[in-house]
């Protein structure tokens, strides 16, 4: 079986702020943090950051062989490091079973590895988190299970009796917000060879928090408590149960062994899973854990998204619909373990050996965990839809948003068929009667109410569908949808759209990414255009539309020539803030209110981190540099010569704080030869990572590695484990989707050539 080799290693202080999803796409997840707590249990389609049921703990029990043995009880985490300053001296559930002193985290996304030593024990534990995430496989990538193995070496030379046990609260009906722990079941469990118990409810309903969960181990002699005896005894009386228990045997026993489990009283059953084994000295036990569940429904209304349905606002998850409940997906588990573990290993592995330093590798990897977020979901017909993030406890800005999924670069790579998906998605229900395309759906899909329009959204989703073309190489899909996207494209040129007089250069009252309008002609708008505009040219020549590929060819040499005399400033693109006469196309405007003569929220003067996104865009699909080369090449490095802050402590920002002190990043904007407009747009002074990488990216592009390296590597450093998750980059909301545009780092990379540094 092939193994995986470790990317990157984090220790002391790196590892307070660690948080690895464990999950399929679209399934939910739980979490492994720094030190080893089983924690963020998501699996009920929504977010509850922080959320953990009372107990999910694993706990390790050592006994001297013989008459007389020490036995020692170990919670499988690191030392607690908060809570300890709290009046009351009651941090965590079980807080007062002793930890591990030594700590270390290993990774390479979507593994992970715990290391566990204490000179007060006479082992040392490692428990490796795994779900699959298999390229050009989102049906095994898509399974929703966690894999925990459990590795305990004897440090001595005396044989040791040992066990693993799982401490686990059936919280079937229970997602932290909805507490409906009544009439749950716990019962024993088999699956192949693996034996452990399954949970669910008595209580039929369609809710997102009533399904099934199975917990199940691998080891020849396992012992499950579906009921304690000792539960309900005051003054924490039970957690003394488990103490003295595992103390004196290594497990816990059922009250009712060979009774059939009761439902539940209001609170629910505590229930606990023990793996027990034999170590001789210096011998290596692996005892594995397999966590299946299985949701069915979603409420979207709960979740946060525009819901145009029934009262209930459920629909049905994809994921849940091959499987019959929870002991069903761990049976098709079971069954492939080694093969889904070793072909994830093969792809993350593909990645480490790659000629590029391990900032990128590392950029690339970990940001994958967005797919494993709630961020991202299939609804009942498998159509792939998405925020852009999350908040702590719902989904953050609905709808695939397309100004920003345009920016990411992993799913048409990695899973073609969820980029495709979502592509489809929207050119099926987005479009409107005028040509606008909604850059956010509502659900269900077949009723749209969202009436907006985004200048870079469109044009950016053209983009795309010639990307998907690329990708699958069908002629029959093209030809399909290429007549949506060509309407798209004219859209620009209806009375009062973006670019109304068809000259080439966007200058109406365009709605985008950051959430106001520009007015005038600006690169970031217009360079998207010229992308679209020579995706179209490209697909109309694939489909024999000859004359449309003319017509956009002239139209972009009239604009690319407009643009390159009037924008490039001899250092970079800036925009003409022009004055707004008349009525915008209907749907090109969001209802802002804006002075027509003077609006503010504007880039002006300014060199902004995607100036040139769209060629950003361009350059994944082949489409040649769409104005001047030396403007572009010198615009890419003005972005960096003016953008890139060495540290913050003369940086001035009244948005969010993404990068601070001496940290390192690059802006969204900067006004190195002033002319700052009073009221610029709202992000101008923020750090946002899928930004940054797309300007790495560009910087790879035109060779300058040096640059984009800096640029990629400054981000990771920021989210090093210290004060940001490694697994999580936020924008609005965590888990943001822009941040996969790290994908493009290594391609673009290894285009560049390969430098000393590399």
């Amino acid at each position: 079986m092939v193994d995986w080799k470790v990317l990157r290693r984090y220790e002391g202080d790196h590892l307070r702020q660690i948080l690895m999803p464990v999950g399929g796409i679209g399934t939910g997840f739980f979490g492994v943090d720094g030190r080893g707590r089983l924690t963020d249990w998501q699996i009920m389609s929504r977010p509850h950051h922080g959320w953990r049921p009372m107990y999910s703990h694993l706990a390790l029990w050592t006994r001297g062989a013989g008459k007389g043995g020490e036995a020692k009880l170990r919670i499988l985490e690191g030392d607690l490091e908060t809570g300890r300053e709290g009046a009351s001296g009651q941090s965590e559930v079980l807080a007062g079973i002793p930890r591990f002193r030594d700590v270390a985290f290993e990774a390479a996304y979507p593994f992970g590895r715990l290391s566990l030593s204490d000179p007060d024990t006479p082992v040392r534990a490692s428990i490796e988190a795994f779900n699959p995430l298999i390229p050009g496989d989102t049906d095994a990538s898509s399974l929703p299970f966690g894999l925990l193995t459990i590795s305990v070496v004897n440090t001595t030379e005396s044989p040791l009796e040992a066990s693993v046990s799982f401490l686990a609260t059936n919280f079937v009906g229970c997602d932290g917000f909805v507490f409906d722990l009544k009439d749950n079941i716990t019962e024993g469990c088999k699956v192949g060879d693996w034996n452990g118990m399954k949970w669910w409810k008595v209580r039929e309903g369609k809710t997102p928090q009533n399904g099934t969960m199975v917990v199940l181990c691998d080891a020849s002699d396992v012992r499950v408590a579906r009921q304690w005896r000792f539960r309900d005894r005051g003054w924490n009386g039970e957690y003394l149960g488990i103490i003295d228990e595992l103390l004196a045997k290594g497990y816990i026993e059922d009250e009712n062994p060979g009774q059939p489990c009761p439902p539940s009283p209001s609170d629910t059953w505590d229930n606990s899973l023990s793996a027990m084994f034999r170590l001789g000295p210096h011998e290596r036990k692996v005892v594995r854990f397999l966590i299946a569940w299985h949701f069915p429904w979603r409420n979207m209304k709960e979740y946060g998204w525009a819901w145009t349905g029934d009262e209930s606002g459920l629909l049905k998850n994809h994921y849940a619909l091959p499987f019959e409940n929870a002991e069903a997906v761990a049976a098709k588990v079971v069954s492939g373990l080694d093969d889904l573990r070793s072909r994830t290993a093969e792809f993350t592995n593909s990645v480490i050996d790659r000629r590029a330093p391990d900032a990128i590798k590392e950029a690339a990897l970990f940001n994958l965990a967005v797919l494993n977020s709630h961020t991202c979901f299939r609804i009942e017909d498998g159509t792939f839809v998405a925020s852009e993030g999350c908040g702590d406890t719902s989904g953050c800005c609905h709808g695939s948003c397309t100004h920003v999924w345009n920016y990411e670069e992993a799913t048409v790579n990695l899973f073609p068929d969820l980029h495709r998906s979502m592509v489809e998605s929207h050119l099926r229900n987005g479009m409107m009667s005028n040509g606008a395309e909604r850059f956010r759906l509502s659900l269900p899909l077949a009723k749209q109410d969202w009436a907006g329009a985004a200048a870079d959204g469109q044009m950016g989703l053209i983009v795309r569908v010639y990307q998907q073309y690329l990708r699958d190489h069908d002629e029959s899909w093209l030809r399909k949808n290429y007549p949506i996207a060509k309407k798209m494209l004219e859209f620009a040129w209806v009375p009062g759209g973006w670019d109304a007089d068809k000259d080439g250069v966007m200058e109406g009252c365009q709605h985008n990414t950051y959430d106001v309008e520009f007015f005038g002609p600006n690169p970031m708008c217009t360079s998207y255009y010229h992308a679209a505009m020579a995706a179209v040219s490209a697909m109309a020549r694939a489909v024999g539309d000859v004359s449309t590929a003319n017509e956009m060819d002239a139209l972009r040499e009239k604009g690319r020539e407009w643009v390159d005399r009037n924008l490039y400033n001899g250092e970079f693109y800036e925009q003409h803030v022009q004055a707004f006469h008349g009525q915008p196309a209907e749907h090109s405007s969001l209802g802002h209110e804006w002075d027509k003569k003077d609006p503010a929220f504007q880039i002006g003067k300014g060199c902004l981190v995607d100036q040139l996104v769209g060629q950003y865009k361009a350059n994944r699909v082949g489409l040649g540099t769409l104005f001047d080369t030396y403007h572009v090449k010198t615009a890419v490095q003005s972005v960096f010569k003016y953008n890139f802050k060495r540290n913050f402590r003369d940086h001035y920002n009244n948005m969010r704080t993404f990068a601070t002190a001496d940290e390192q990043g690059t802006l969204i904007a900067s006004y190195p030869h002033g002319g700052r407009p009073e009221v610029p747009f709202p992000y101008w002074g923020e750090c946002m990572t899928g930004f940054e990488y797309q300007a790495a990216v560009l910087l790879f592009d035109y060779g300058l590695k040096e640059a984009g390296l800096a640029v990629a590597a400054a981000v990771r450093h920021r989210h090093d484990g210290q004060y940001r998750n490694p697994f999580n980059e936020p924008e609005c909301g965590s888990y943001y989707a822009r941040s996969m545009a790290s994908w493009a780092l290594l391609d673009a990379w290894d285009k560049a050539g390969h430098a000393s540094r590399a």
